[in-house]
């Protein structure tokens, strides 16, 4: 396991820090206890004669990596975690650079995701230091439909009725994201209640045409869930044509969307249409899975369905269909960035900054600057982890030879 240190003041000279758009190389980042606060060129600050320094050799240091969707990883999954297994999980993504994460859940009977998310809630009070931080839960289903259910059971999904809504609305405290299909009978209203309760409501794996989308906007919706996977695009009905929910989403003027930049989700010339589109509220996520980080073969299960690793993406056993991904969010920002060419400073902020936004969280996480939350990620080339801060901890990666 890592080597942790407890909060102290703590300086990282000689970064090229990634942040709000820009790249600044050799600046001092300075820490104190759980808070970032001082971000300067060079290293000739006064106080740094009672911090540690670490010379990070240039290397880039970014806020925390935000995921707003995963699943697990390592062999685990969230919806049955128990605390050994979350922590697990959590630790593993927190050495990889990811200190902030949303805990997704696939379809089951809304009964059983109220106890789960009930359960989450216990077991992230137990969370070692040296953890990434849990958000919240996010619900991926059960309002989705079956036509577009991807690696969802179809017969746990149901439309959302206003007794299911009231009884996710019970765990408000930890339910910050629900992805439903806005076409379904009742959805409009689940949206408005549940935005109006505090969480992100999401669009995903719906039949939606644009007008549909657009509807569930007005009433509350704001985000976008995995552009392209379990997603209607445009039919034609005579000689007409109609936008489906993909098209509402590029087209939309307000609207946060994911995308699963694993290689394997969605090709280069997909990924640059959801960039010319989205823009600036463009996130990367990884969709995690049990899968991540284990051998091609390895079999996992996503509630009731099984897949198994391939070759570098999950399949759904014995479908034509992804069953999440297998990658982190680190692996993305490198697809992104060396092998597609994307700027540095755009990548970093799609699985920083915008995230933060999308989570509410701007004014604590997703940006290097004096007074917000010590969460630190230093990369080698190829966003190769090297070592993150956690709650103002110094935690090298397992295998960079950074310094203990």
């Amino acid at each position: 396991m890592p080597t942790t240190s407890r909060p102290h003041r703590l300086a990282l000279t000689r970064a090229t820090v990634v942040s709000d758009g820009r790249v600044e190389p050799d600046r001092t980042v300075v820490v104190d206890g759980e808070h970032i606060v001082a971000v300067a060129s060079g290293a000739d600050l006064e106080s740094l004669r009672d911090a540690r320094v670490v010379d990070v050799g240039g290397r880039i240091v970014t806020a925390g990596l935000i995921d707003l969707h995963v699943h697990g990883a390592a062999g685990h999954a969230f919806d049955d975690a128990d605390g050994a297994a979350l922590t697990a999980v959590l630790r593993r993504l927190a050495a990889s650079g990811v200190t902030s994460v949303q805990l997704s859940l696939v379809s089951a009977p809304v009964d059983v995701l109220a106890a789960r998310i009930a359960s989450l809630a216990e077991l992230v009070a137990g969370v070692p230091a040296d953890a990434a931080r849990v958000l919240g839960v996010h619900l991926e289903g059960p309002f989705l439909a079956a036509a577009q259910c991807g690696a969802h059971d179809p017969d746990v999904l149901v439309p959302p009725s206003p007794r299911d809504v009231a009884r996710l609305l019970e765990h408000a405290a930890t339910l910050r994201m629900v992805t439903l299909a806005p076409e379904l009978p009742g959805a409009i209203e689940a949206t408005r209640r549940l935005a109006a309760g505090g969480v992100v409501v999401a669009a995903g794996h719906s039949g939606a045409t644009a007008a549909e989308l657009a509807a569930a906007a007005d009433a509350g919706l704001t985000h976008v869930t995995h552009l392209w996977s379990g997603q209607s695009t445009t039919r034609r009905e005579g000689p007409w044509r109609i936008p489906g929910l993909l098209e509402g989403a590029l087209a939309a003027a307000d609207l946060t969307a994911e995308v699963i930049a694993d290689g394997r989700h969605l090709p280069p010339e997909l990924l640059e249409i959801a960039r010319r589109c989205v823009g600036d509220r463009l996130v990367v996520v990884s969709d995690g899975t049990p899968g991540t980080g284990m051998p091609a073969g390895h079999r996992y299960r996503l509630a009731t369905v099984e897949c198994v690793v391939g070759d570098g993406v999950g399949m759904v056993d014995g479908a034509d269909a992804f069953g999440g991904s297998t990658s982190t969010l680190p692996r993305m920002l490198a697809h992104l960035h060396d092998d597609l060419g994307w700027p540095l400073a755009e990548v970093v902020a799609a699985a920083t900054g915008r995230p933060a936004a999308v989570a509410g969280l701007s004014g604590r996480r997703g940006a290097v600057v004096a007074g917000m939350d010590a969460d630190l990620a230093i990369f080698d080339p190829g966003f190769r982890p090297w070592a993150t801060v956690l709650r103002g901890r110094w935690l090298p990666a397992p295998s960079s030879g950074g310094p203990l």
